[in-house]
């Protein structure tokens, strides 16, 4: 049942991303388009994911693709257009395609990538998001990127959390699956149930963040 609700989030998220509110030019723009990306293909991720599923099929190869990889590398993509430093955005592509690399020799060697969860490829490439996330937000405190934007306002801001929300608990959640299965299977329902909902509200919040400035200013001409 909650399966098909994480699913309609999802939509309703790629809905509201696509409503045609006034979007700002250059880089803000290619950040909002990735964002969009981002939805869709996690929603036809899930979509298959929940066929697959419902048909008995082993859909690891599935989500290491969409998930692990290109969902990691689409993130990691957005918060790179955050960065201020230049210098630093290049060492961010190095450090992804470091990560990348080791995801062949992990597939070849430790976790072929069309039967199991890829969880040593997910977790470099999860902690380098929570990491630029961290960055991103401190550059915010010291006022080196959106000095004159209000917080509240800033679609950004919002996205960033929800991303830190929802990795930090997929490293603990995949993570006990990986060293502790026993427990993640006893749980299984409840605990992937608390990994949809976090999901769900990490897209819904990308969905909803772009019509924030456009929703303050429609209050406050409404107030007015």
């Amino acid at each position: 049942m909650f399966g098909s609700i994480y699913l309609l989030i999802i939509a309703i998220g790629l809905l509201f991303s696509l409503f045609p509110f006034p979007k700002s030019k250059g880089i803000e723009t290619t950040a909002q388009n990735c964002i969009i990306v981002i939805l869709f293909l996690a929603l036809v991720m899930e979509l298959a994911g929940a066929y697959t599923a419902s048909k008995g099929i082993n859909n690891s190869l599935l989500y290491n693709f969409g998930w692990v990889y290109a969902e990691s590398l689409s993130l990691i993509f957005y918060l790179c257009l955050l960065e201020v430093n230049r210098a630093f955005r290049r060492r961010i592509g190095w450090i992804s395609l470091g990560i990348v690399c080791w995801g062949l020799v992990n597939s070849l060697f430790f976790q072929p990538i069309d039967s199991v969860f890829q969880y040593f490829t997910f977790l470099p490439f999860a902690l380098l998001i929570v990491f630029l996330v961290f960055r991103f937000m401190i550059q915010l405190i010291q006022m080196k990127t959106y000095a004159d934007s209000d917080l509240i306002q800033l679609p950004h801001f919002w996205i960033s959390w929800a991303i830190l929300l929802f990795y930090i608990e997929a490293i603990l959640l995949f993570g006990t699956y990986q060293f502790h299965p026993v427990f993640v299977l006893d749980h299984l329902h409840l605990l992937f149930t608390i990994n949809q909902l976090v999901a769900g509200l990490m897209y819904l919040v990308f969905g909803l963040a772009f019509m924030l400035p456009w929703l303050y200013r429609k209050s406050v001409a409404f107030i007015k």
